[in-house]
């Protein structure tokens, strides 16, 4: 049964008061539901006064630091803008409206203390709040929406990724935020990582709506994010979304839910807070049912200096700097478009990852191909007609779903040759369409991941018993640290020689199954500076390096 104070509080929306801001919405709902016997009067619990007027609650809440220990060793605010997970208010009114559990013991009791939890739509009028930025003076979204999803035609939410360790990564939860029927809709949402040193990200695994045209994922080069305020920001024209594009590196982007587990020896490097940016782009197709719009990423890390090569993600327009020169005329008929992507004049080479196409709705075909010296296509090496996941030819090419292609090993291409690209689209008319941010509109990029050097870890080289192996830092002022790929757990032997051949350090070692890492210390070892040649051997072989400790 709905609380009275719920009732007086979704009349108001629903009424004359619906010009009030999303804040407005919130205090109002708090005071009636935390201010009696609790948070209010000269000795509030927590410290935490909700009784004062509209800017004194604000400032009350607002990037404020609770006093709970726990949630202050976490470095939690009561308000974070554009976090509620990182919200302390948030967290100890959430009760079950999620599958996570975010209250911990040490938090203390759930809000509001010894009351029945809020209804789902009043707590998930203060994580939208959050979410959107905890602005004071904004009107973020119609409150009644909510109302609807938890009373009614509301589509189901998805499941949640798993977390990884704190030691390996950490999870991006983004959303969720509701969609009316038949509407579309692009987000970007910021993301301080709160990186405590620089690490290399190996894998990326997201979790997001299947109706979802794309999610990207960028990094922003350092301190340029502050041009962009916290939470979520829409995208309502070309310049909303110019911006990010001019002050971040791109790390990939992706037509549906994705695990993607860089090739061994490739990694993107993260410096210390780094600050990313998703860019979720959906619509709902849905008629006459709310959509709930919601993503979980989870990124894998490892220590600087593991990976042999850093990974680069670059899209490659039509148009090249000017996209916009991208115009369909309304024919009805197929028209081509083509990139010559070479440069006889700078001699370049890509070892190309991956490879992903991206048109809208007038999209019919789509592929690519080496471009021969003279100018003649070589090889297909991107067929549209594929599925997602490029392992069959489906006869069409998928605008909504394009295939995302992997190489393995990966593709050498010299850019004195390059590649060439080719979109075809069909406007039906009359009207010509152009270059544009919504599915109406149109695009042709092709995403592509690589590397500027071959990758030689994960190759495994004759008489070795490793999949892969790798010593770094080389050179190192200290510790070197050993990464190898085990294929079954056995005895190995480490041994190091200096310079002259003689043996300064040897130890017998149990090797399991999987991925390794050892370490050897200069100064443990009592070694001088200078060239060593490291040897890690069992039954099935021998692996050699040498190292420079300086």
């Amino acid at each position: 049964m709905k609380k009275l104070y719920a009732l007086i509080i979704l009349a108001a929306l629903s009424g004359s008061v619906a010009a009030q801001t999303t804040f407005e919405h919130v205090r109002t709902l708090l005071q009636a539901n935390c201010t009696v016997g609790c948070h209010s009067g000269v000795a509030p619990s927590g410290q935490l006064k909700l009784d004062g007027t509209l800017s004194e609650v604000y400032l009350e809440l607002v990037n404020a630091t609770p006093i709970n220990p726990e949630a202050n060793a976490k470095g939690m605010k009561l308000v974070d803008p554009g976090y509620p997970y990182r919200s302390f208010l948030f967290v100890k009114l959430s009760h079950n409206i999620d599958a996570t559990t975010y209250l911990t013991t040490p938090m203390g009791n759930a809000m509001p203390d010894g009351q029945p939890a809020l209804d789902d739509e009043e707590i998930e009028l203060v994580r939208q709040w959050i979410l959107y930025g905890s602005g004071d003076t904004n009107h973020y979204f119609n409150p009644q929406l909510l109302t609807d999803y938890y009373n009614g035609p509301g589509m189901p939410r998805i499941a949640p990724l798993t977390p990884p360790d704190p030691s390996e990564g950490f999870q991006v939860h983004l959303g969720p935020f509701f969609m009316a029927p038949a509407v579309e809709t692009e987000f970007f949402y910021k993301y301080d990582t709160r990186l405590e040193e620089t690490k290399e990200v190996y894998r990326v695994h997201t979790q997001i709506n299947e109706a979802s045209h794309h999610t990207a994922l960028y990094k922003y080069l350092p301190e340029l994010d502050s041009f962009f305020l916290p939470g979520l920001r829409p995208v309502n024209t070309i310049l909303d979304a110019a911006g990010v594009y001019y002050t971040s590196n791109i790390i990939g982007q992706w037509p549906n839910s994705q695990d993607l587990v860089l090739p061994e020896g490739t990694a993107f490097t993260w410096e210390t807070n780094a600050v990313i940016d998703f860019n979720y782009h959906i619509p709902n197709y849905n008629v006459d049912s709310i959509q709930p719009c919601e993503a979980y990423m989870n990124v894998y890390f490892q220590d600087a200096g593991t990976a042999q090569t850093e990974m680069i993600s670059g899209p490659i327009y039509y148009g090249g700097d000017d996209p916009s020169g991208l115009i369909v005329e309304g024919t009805g008929v197929d028209s081509t478009y083509t990139i010559n992507h070479f440069n006889t004049d700078s001699a370049y080479i890509w070892y190309i990852w991956s490879m992903m196409a991206h048109t809208h709705q007038l999209g019919k075909e789509y592929n690519v191909w080496m471009r021969n010296s003279d100018g003649t296509k070589g090889d297909i090496i991107y067929d549209g007609h594929y599925n997602v996941e490029y392992t069959f030819n489906q006869g069409y090419y998928s605008w909504s779903h394009p295939p995302f292609r992997t190489f393995d090993p990966l593709l050498e291409v010299d850019f004195t040759n390059g590649l060439i690209h080719e979109a075809t689209f069909n406007n039906p008319g009359p009207d010509p369409v152009y270059f544009g941010l919504r599915t109406t509109d149109e695009m042709y990029v092709t995403y592509i991941q690589y590397t500027t050097e071959p990758v030689t870890i994960g190759v495994k080289e004759e008489n070795s018993p490793f999949n892969y192996f790798n010593a770094y830092p080389n050179p190192s002022g200290d510790v070197v640290n050993l990464s190898f790929n085990s294929e079954k757990p056995e005895q190995g032997f480490i041994r190091l020689f200096d310079n002259l051949g003689r043996e300064v350090y040897s130890k017998s070692v149990s090797i399991s199954q999987g991925k390794q890492k050892l370490q050897l210390s200069k100064s443990v070892l009592n070694l001088t500076a200078g060239f060593y040649t490291l040897s890690v051997s069992t039954v099935a072989g021998v692996e050699t390096t040498k190292i420079i400790f300086e």
